[in-house]
């Protein structure tokens, strides 16, 4: 099968920067864009941006006479940027098929169907504006650095695929979501341990961590849900209020008082319709690399940290379901007495066997019984180089020649998820898009080992 399409964008652009005694700088910037595959009225927009910077070290005399502070800068910008959509988004486009099929006499049959996407004439460009600042400093001669930011970004008219019931003739149309805000932190801090010069023994650490939480402030549209990703009733969703990556899904009934409903068998009450059973943002990530060195060798090493966000993991339903693993929290060989109260009101007292705690509940039970804590600590990446000595190579046509091993994701911990499932929330199950949180029976990850020569002549 075979797909083209064409875009057209046309853009002005302009810049001006200011400078005042090598302390004080400012720029100011402004854009505009047309969009060829947009309506009249709405393929043109406008972004500008501004930013400051001031340097204290150069502008205050003495801060830099102590041992201390060797730079400091301080900042603060205002940002604009813009996304347009792909293919024909405003048109229910007509889809030829030139070998459909053969008649009997082997004639190809040509067809036209309606595409499965429903044209949107009032689809807009996404806007995104963001407000930062931060500060930028060295000191100690040099040794530590550290780069700091606090942002709020706004994202006006977010283009999402919203999924249409088939019985309208198509499956899905672009459309825009109201307003998403996003507060986040990012700090990154580096720091020679050990620094010699020439072929000494060096170790430099970076630090970066950052958190975000977005929300989505107003749809902008006749509904109170958005479904984005994944399906109608499993999936993204943009909910007023909510984080953008709240999931959405069949959840386990409660009653006034937020207990579980179980039912006469002793099973959970499935509770259908788009509830929310979890949020795919993590709290805040954390990387921590490292690069050492002595004469012609050098190692380097990443650590990763995810705290938190919710994942729907399909693969460890099924291994709990179908008795593969064992859980954790339990022996598979008793009776279950699940927590919550029974029909009349009354704490539930009904003994269920493994089997129908484990496929009932676990496997083919509410969504939410899926979704668990998707904390992960990761050994991300282990290089080691070795350069070959000048006087080794005089006599050769190179000039320089280094070889390196390197492993990717040699291990990780999931802290949260069942101890012998052995499963890594680092999967993707919605593909490529704005979806997350969710693993259909996905390929587990590898790991991957490497050598690399680099050669100049």
């Amino acid at each position: 099968m075979e797909y083209y399409s064409e875009r057209n964008v046309l853009g002005a652009y302009g810049q001006a920067e200011f400078g005042f005694k090598d302390y004080l700088y400012m720029t100011l910037a402004g854009r505009n864009d047309w969009v060829s595959n947009l309506s009249e009225d709405n393929r043109s927009i406008f972004y500008p941006s501004a930013s400051i910077s001031f340097i204290p070290t150069k502008a205050i005399d003495g801060l830099r006479e102590g041992v201390v502070l060797d730079y400091l800068k301080l900042r603060a910008g205002y940002g604009t940027s813009a996304n347009f959509p792909t293919g024909y988004p405003i048109s229910s486009t007509l889809v030829l098929d030139t070998q459909d099929f053969q008649d009997r006499t082997g004639v190809n049959v040509v067809t036209n169907t309606t595409g499965t996407q429903l044209g949107n004439s009032n689809l807009k460009p996404e806007r995104i504006d963001e407000l930062e600042f931060g500060i930028e400093t060295r000191m100690f001669d040099n040794r530590l650095s550290i780069d700091a930011s606090v942002y709020t970004r706004k994202t006006k008219d977010l283009i999402v695929e919203r999924p249409l019931d088939p019985s309208t003739g198509y499956t899905y149309t672009q459309t825009n979501v109201g307003e998403i805000k996003n507060d986040g932190v990012e700090i990154d801090l580096s720091y020679d341990i050990f620094r010699k010069s020439g072929n000494g023994f060096n170790w430099t650490t970076n630090f970066n961590w950052s958190t975000s939480e977005s929300k989505v402030t107003d749809l902008g549209l006749d509904t109170d849900i958005v479904v984005y990703a994944g399906f109608t009733n499993l999936g993204n969703a943009a909910i007023k209020g909510k984080s953008l990556g709240t999931m959405i899904g069949t959840a386990i009934d409660r009653d006034e008082n937020g207990n579980f409903k179980v039912n006469a068998a002793g099973n959970y009450v499935i509770k259908n319709g788009n509830n929310i059973i979890g949020d795919a943002n993590p709290d805040f990530n954390f990387n921590m690399s490292n690069s050492i060195s002595y004469k012609n060798f050098k190692l380097g090493f990443l650590f990763t940290w995810v705290e938190g966000g919710d994942i729907y993991a399909q693969t460890v339903q099924t291994l709990l379901g179908r008795g593969s693993i064992n859980d954790d929290k339990g022996d598979r060989t008793n009776s279950f007495i699940l927590p919550g109260v029974n029909p009349t009101g009354e704490p539930n007292t009904t003994q269920i066997n493994n089997s129908a705690y484990y496929f009932d509940n676990v496997l083919y039970g509410p969504d939410e019984m899926g979704v668990y804590d998707a904390t992960v600590y990761r050994l991300q990446e282990v290089s080691l180089g070795y350069s070959i000595p000048d006087k080794y190579l005089d006599k050769t046509p190179f000039g320089n020649l280094s070889i390196t091993l390197s492993g990717y994701n040699l291990w990780f911990d999931a802290p949260n998820m069942p101890k012998n499932s052995n499963f890594d929330p680092n999967v993707a199950g919605l593909g490529i898009g704005n979806g997350r949180g969710f693993e259909y029976l996905n390929g587990p990850s590898s790991k991957r080992y490497g050598v690399s020569i680099k050669a100049s002549f």
